[in-house]
């Protein structure tokens, strides 16, 4: 049985630019490296609720606004991914260093600009989004917002080198980037929040610390640790206007996209802000250990950006749809033996956060609603947008997920939540709706050759 297992595996995901041995071990290294991000924040997560059900809920309240303003130079980060991942699969060093150069300089001017708006209007948009919110919610969200402002210069130098190796295919840099910055966070939280009692603060600036260790690790180990490329500290000031323009035309879309989704997550908070202080924190924890669930996920998402980028920059256009297509197939099989085994561990997992005896029940009804769909549809939803992305076709996925989005998880959750009175479990059913939606629309794009078109 494993023997037939490993041969369809190998007949699958076999081509003339990867092995399937190759990829498996690509995918290890990314679950891994997804595992760090995500549980270390969930740890970071129960360190912030422990103090109180008002901090965890303020860091939720604020985390759709740092989202919205972080999408931007994330969103060129990934693109100038893209970018790399294109010159590797062309065997193009030249361009390889331009394209993590251009990004940096691109990426962490713009962090820059952003801090500042962030300093200056933290406490005008937490007033003006959250009107209704309890006063000691509102003082911490704005303290909080400006300090993880802050570290958004820090984070935007260490998300493009992140994914520069990412996109490279070199998991292992990307891994222990990933290993250092999430170890100083966790400690850093523990030290901040748990022994010195800094609360919310302590939370802003653990990221503040982690952030700048991460960079300049990162710096060190892309110029002088791993530096297959050649690159020189020149190379990070050098504004290529030909980089730059592919970088914003990837990254553009991708940041439109983004803000979107985030902008309507922002309603969500804005009509969830009407429940009580118990709900929101149990929609707060809910979420942070969904992100669990999405550890075997993000790692086939991550992979599948690296594989198609690479393969439409060698011109090798059916192998990006092949790919794509069998990506997807083995996320829904990954993703239904991690919901096997998360489920029976939610109430070990939930010992971390220490909720109310009001709030467990709604934490158990939302996670058991993602249980459902994320092993039949969510791989559709976001493992296909990453070849969608890399062949060019960045607006077909960005108006199915904003249409989606609006349709599920706002209007139908608001009907649910609010009108209905479900409750935090009505935006979680209008999750579920939003990830059908896309999963439809998406499946039957990759179907067609419409989305490849775009390299002629």
């Amino acid at each position: 049985m494993v023997k037939r297992i490993n041969g369809w595996l190998e007949d699958a995901f076999t081509s003339e630019y990867f092995t399937y041995p190759q990829l498996r071990g690509m995918f290890f290294t990314l679950l891994v490296d997804q595992f760090f991000i995500i549980f270390i924040n969930m740890l970071s997560t129960a360190m912030v609720s422990s103090t109180g059900e008002a901090a965890i809920a303020a860091a939720n309240m604020v985390g759709s606004v740092n989202s919205i303003v972080a999408l931007v130079f994330n969103s060129f980060a990934i693109g100038g991914s893209i970018v790399v991942a294109r010159a590797k699969g062309h065997g193009d060093d030249h361009g390889i260093r331009h394209a993590i150069g251009g990004t940096i300089a691109l990426c962490v001017s713009t962090a820059m600009v952003l801090c500042c708006g962030l300093l200056v209007f933290a406490n005008l948009l937490v007033n003006s989004l959250y009107p209704a919110a309890e006063p000691l919610l509102v003082e911490y969200s704005i303290r909080y917002m400006r300090l993880i402002a802050i570290s958004f210069i820090p984070y935007a130098l260490f998300n493009s080198v992140f994914n520069a190796f990412r996109s490279l295919g070199d998991t292992r840099s990307s891994l222990f980037l990933t290993i250092v910055i999430n170890v100083v966070h966790l400690v850093c939280s523990f030290v901040f929040i748990n022994i010195m009692h800094l609360g919310i603060d302590g939370a802003g600036l653990s990221y503040i610390v982690a952030r700048v260790i991460g960079a300049t690790l990162a710096l060190v180990w892309l110029l002088f640790v791993h530096n297959e490329h050649h690159m020189r500290p020149g190379h990070l000031l050098h504004f290529s206007k030909r980089i730059t323009h592919q970088v914003i035309s990837l990254g553009l879309p991708i940041a439109s996209e983004s803000a979107l989704f985030q902008g309507g997550m922002l309603l969500v908070q804005i009509y969830l802000a009407r429940l009580t202080t118990t709900d929101l924190a149990a929609h707060g924890v809910a979420n942070s250990i969904l992100m669990l669930y999405g550890v075997t996920g993000n790692a086939v998402t991550a992979l599948a950006s690296t594989v198609c980028g690479q393969c439409f920059g060698a011109c090798a256009y059916d192998l990006v749809r092949r790919y794509c297509q069998k990506m997807v197939a083995a996320g829904r099989m990954i993703l239904l033996a991690t919901c096997a085994i998360i489920l029976p561990l939610l109430p070990l997992l939930l010992m971390m956060y220490n909720p109310s005896a009001q709030a467990k029940p709604i934490i158990y009804t939302c996670l058991l609603i993602a249980t459902i769909g994320k092993p039949i549809i969510w791989s559709d939803s976001y493992v296909t947008p990453m070849a969608l992305r890399a062949a060019g076709d960045v607006m077909f996925s960005t108006v199915v997920l904003v249409a989606s989005l609006f349709i599920g998880r706002i209007a139908i959750g608001y009907v649910l939540t609010i009108v209905l009175g479900l409750g935090v479990p009505g935006v979680w059913l209008g999750m579920l709706i939003e990830w059908l939606i896309r999963a439809v629309l998406l499946r039957h794009r990759v179907k067609g050759d419409k989305w490849l078109s775009h390299h002629a």
